[in-house]
């Protein structure tokens, strides 16, 4: 022990008190009072870390004594050694039931009264060593349901925010979840054509827009004051007064860093899919232009198959009469009509063949529309 363990010696009789102030004077800080009211009021004035108590002394006697200190609140922790010139079964049990922690027998060697001071002030340090372990696991314990609590309130952040697709409903959320931790902030978020910035109160507050403005592009985590920042890639936070424990700071500065994060990454998402709307809405408006231009000369087409047609008809009749006018033979008149076959149905094949392409045009923009939810 880093000081002198006090000790309140209780005895009526003023030969004891030297007798036991000869033996303990060296190794600890004594008192001495000759009366239990004495005592009372001794230990009123300061408390000790133990009580050699005499049990048997004029109106008020060790026992009752014991009894009014074990049941005051303040004095109830004081270890107390009886001594007495009685030591039977009945006394033994009587100084037990008065709350003692041990009992030295008249006359006593210095050999048992040392020993049993040792034991008893060691066995109350020992007690006090478990006491502040217990405390500290305690504390420990809120800490931990603490920030488990707080954690809990961070992931229900983070699920409502992958059900939100407003931006001021987002940052709505942040200041509820705020709330709970009774934190007051402002928030910056990075946008075109230039940065919003909300307050968890609703009062707009110039300069402290401009110190959000500020602090983009610094570090993730800014301590200033009792001022906490917190920086993404697309957010700025700036919660204006932290609580006083450190460990709670910690705590927070943990939370806030996911629920920040988490927000980013909600942004992010808004925007690669408002991005991907865009880009589908304008895939979509050309695959509807290239489907009427395919009609377009679909059409085309058909009047160019029609009117083909007709002038190979019209040009067939004219070479059967022409043939015919001919000095040829039979044989050289079917001769040269299978050629003319021959060549009228190589175009309509070809003119086919341009058609069965546009229907597979027509597949490809089926398939595409089908994957943009057309």
């Amino acid at each position: 022990m880093d000081k002198k363990a006090s000790i309140l010696c209780v005895d009526d009789e003023p030969v004891n008190l030297v007798i036991m102030e000869e033996l303990l004077r060296d190794n600890y800080a004594l008192n001495t009072v000759k009366s239990g009211e004495g005592c009372l009021e001794q230990v009123g004035l300061q408390k000790p870390d133990l009580i050699l108590l005499d049990v048997n002394m004029p109106k008020m006697d060790g026992l009752e004594t014991c009894e009014r200190l074990k049941t005051d609140t303040d004095t109830a922790e004081i270890p107390i050694i009886f001594i007495s010139a009685l030591a039977s079964h009945e006394e033994l049990m009587a100084g037990y039931e008065a709350g003692g922690d041990d009992y030295i027998t008249k006359p006593f060697s210095e050999d048992i009264l040392q020993k049993k001071v040792q034991i008893v002030l060691a066995s109350q340090q020992r007690k006090r060593e478990l006491e502040q372990i217990s405390d500290r696991a305690v504390e420990a314990l809120k800490d931990n349901l603490t920030n488990t609590e707080m954690l809990g309130m961070v992931v229900q952040f983070l699920h409502r925010c992958q059900r939100i697709d407003d931006v001021d409903e987002l940052v709505n959320n942040v200041f509820d979840c705020l709330r709970e931790f009774e934190l007051e902030s402002s928030l910056l978020i990075q946008a075109e054509p230039e940065n919003r910035v909300w307050f968890s109160d609703g009062i707009d507050r110039p300069m402290e827009s401009q110190i959000l403005e500020s602090l983009r592009g610094q570090d993730r985590v800014l301590s200033f004051g009792t001022r906490l920042a917190i920086n993404s890639d697309h957010v700025t936070l700036l919660v204006r007064k932290l609580p006083s424990g450190q460990q709670e700071i910690e705590n927070l500065r943990q939370q806030l860093v996911i629920m920040i994060e988490g927000l980013d990454t909600r942004l992010h998402a808004m925007q690669a899919e408002r991005l991907f709307d865009s880009r589908r809405e304008l895939l979509a408006r050309v695959l509807e232009s290239t489907r009427v231009k395919l009609r377009e000369i679909d059409e085309q087409h058909k009047r160019q198959t029609q009117v083909a047609s007709e002038i190979l008809t019209g040009m067939g009749k004219e070479l059967e009469t022409s043939i015919q006018r001919m000095d040829l033979t039979v044989q050289q008149q079917k001769a040269l009509l299978k050629i003319i076959d021959s060549c009228v149905s190589k175009i309509k094949s070809a003119y086919d063949g341009d058609c069965k392409l546009d229907e597979q045009f027509d597949v490809i923009i089926e398939d595409v529309s089908s994957l943009l939810g057309k």
